[in-house]
């Protein structure tokens, strides 16, 4: 019983080590972001930036990797598409990403805003490149 106890801890262990490393597999690259078949933004992401453009808006942030499948992004820019929609006394929180699955081009992430719990953003990211 103890073997089979110990083989169930290790195969548990060594899924979740490979799913953090696949996470590494999107730290840079171009990505669309789907949601129910539909495009809603193209991103382009280095180890320390990430630029979003989703119809006229553009927006630069700064990328703090957390860990393998987790990153903050913190506001840097955009364009006057962006300041447009939205209101400019308003300051831009932080938003925390984690990526939750991952396949061969493509993950699911969760995305929140740091200080306010009662927003959750699901999507699918597709590499592109």
């Amino acid at each position: 019983m103890y073997k089979y106890l110990l083989l169930a801890c290790l195969l548990i262990t060594s899924c979740s080590a490979y799913s953090q490393s696949d996470c590494k597999n999107f730290r840079i690259g171009k990505f669309q972001n789907v949601e129910n078949g539909v495009i809603k933004s193209k991103i382009t992401r280095s180890d320390s930036l990430q630029i979003e453009e989703y119809g006229n808006v553009k927006v630069t942030l700064k990328i703090e990797w957390i860990d393998d499948c987790t990153y903050r992004l913190i506001f840097k820019e955009g364009n006057e598409s962006f300041w447009a929609s939205r209101p400019k006394d308003r300051p831009t929180p932080d938003l925390i990403v984690r990526i939750t699955k991952t396949e061969k081009d493509s993950y699911l992430q969760e995305a929140k805003f740091v200080g306010d719990n009662d927003f959750q953003y699901k999507s699918n990211m597709v590499k592109v490149k």
